[in-house]
């Protein structure tokens, strides 16, 4: 059971708006992740990788980026997204801040699924501008995810949050997630506009860390834009649970 604080939520009428990332839901949950080559340097390198800032509790209603970084390693480090109640609406009003939150759920299934869409709160994350054909503008931070459930045994879940400006700073990123990432050579262009160029070290970078734990594969990226501010955290779960873990 999840236990996470949160203050007097009202209940309220939910108008899903549409999410312009939703599309990236099946691709977080579902899709498998390509990894850096080994020979890469560790992120920012270091004579003993650290595995990040210790999160004793998840933030309550967070306001800012750091936060919502923050929330989102403990929600990595407690494995929370194999969780069926980390999926309810009012923990994810308060663990995201959330307004409006569009979850499907196909209910009790052999085979189920729940996923999840949201734009946090513009107050926080403000509108970006953009052609008419997104409207004039787009959500300045955008959070899909989800979990799969199978037969099998096999659980995929998965959580891309991701936003367009005002991020953490390269360094702050670090003192969160850790330093044991992984460069990944590849920088994924923006999906409004072209990629600019860097302007300052590690802009335009992407890092990736995968852990193995028996039955379990987990895969964190975390990518920059060119002023080396975090612009996206993704992470990608595989526990199968019909093989046993080891004594």
């Amino acid at each position: 059971m999840i236990r996470v604080p949160y203050n007097g939520l009202r209940r309220m009428n939910i108008q899903v708006r549409h999410v312009a990332a939703t599309a990236m839901t099946a691709a977080v949950v579902g899709s498998s992740l390509a990894f850096a080559q080994p020979a890469a340097p560790p992120l920012e390198q270091s004579s003993s990788p650290q595995v990040g800032e210790k999160v004793s509790h998840m933030i309550s209603r967070p306001t800012t980026a750091i936060e919502y970084a923050k929330n989102l390693k403990f929600i990595i480090d407690h494995d929370l997204l194999l969780q069926d109640d980390f999926y309810t609406e009012a923990n994810l009003k308060d663990v995201f801040n959330l307004e409006e939150v569009s979850i499907t759920n196909n209910g009790s299934t052999p085979e189920r699924y729940i996923s999840i869409a949201a734009n946090p709160p513009a107050y926080i994350f403000p509108r970006i501008m953009a052609s008419p054909l997104f409207g004039g503008s787009v959500p300045g931070a955008t959070l899909v995810g989800g979990k799969s459930s199978h037969a099998l045994g096999l659980i995929t879940a998965g959580i891309n949050f991701q936003l367009t400006e005002d991020g953490p700073s390269f360094v702050e990123t670090q003192q969160i997630f850790g330093n044991d990432f992984v460069l990944f050579s590849s920088p994924t262009p923006p999906p409004h506009g072209p990629l600019a160029n860097a302007s300052a070290p590690h802009g335009n970078e992407t890092w990736r860390k995968e852990d193995f734990a028996h039955n379990q594969n987990k895969v964190v990226t975390i990518s920059f834009n060119a002023a080396a501010q975090l612009t996206g955290i993704t992470v990608k779960v595989d526990q199968n649970k019909g093989v046993e873990r080891d004594n």
